[in-house]
């Protein structure tokens, strides 16, 4: 029985946290203000705030998808400002970037797997943690192909430093 207990509790869907509401609220209209007094007061005080603004907490999923939503959105805005940054690569700094690619390619397949990847990117300087590399290999693998071949390479580094700046 308490295997089942604690189960059926690990499904239940946790509370909203005052991020979600606070969010969900404003973007609704509500003033920050507002939502930090109803806030002290409790969960009854934030429904009846999100009722003047013709929206509800009820619905947890609803307001937590939404919160994803937005932040999705953030970060696909930021992405996209970090993309339109980036300057073209000159001719010297591509023949550089194929030197360093080439070296790191030990196999010689014209593209970095995982381990060749992570050698570059710590024969580079970047030393990122173990557990970011993965991340990194992602979002350098742009097509998904399981490998970085030169020009996601090229792309990755002009992007991995746009973040540094």
């Amino acid at each position: 029985r308490a295997a089942q207990a604690e189960s059926a509790r690990q499904h239940l869907p946790m509370p909203l946290t005052l991020a979600e509401v606070r969010w969900f609220l404003l973007e609704n209209g509500v003033e920050a203000d507002k939502i930090d007094a109803a806030w002290s007061k409790g969960r009854a005080a934030l429904e009846d705030l999100a009722g003047t603004a013709g929206c509800s907490l009820r619905d947890e999923g609803v307001v937590r998808a939404a919160h994803v939503a937005a932040l999705a959105k953030k970060e696909e805005e930021k992405r996209a400002a970090t993309e339109a940054s980036l300057t073209p690569l000159t001719e010297e700094e591509r023949a550089r970037f194929r030197l360093a690619f080439d070296h790191f390619d030990a196999d010689g397949s014209g593209a970095l797997d995982h381990a060749e990847f992570r050698k570059a990117m710590i024969d580079s300087g970047m030393m990122p943690l173990r557990s970011e590399v993965t991340g990194l290999f992602q979002e350098a693998d742009v097509d998904g192909s399981g490998t970085v071949n030169f020009d996601e390479y090229c792309h990755f580094i002009q992007v991995y430093r746009a973040k540094q700046s």
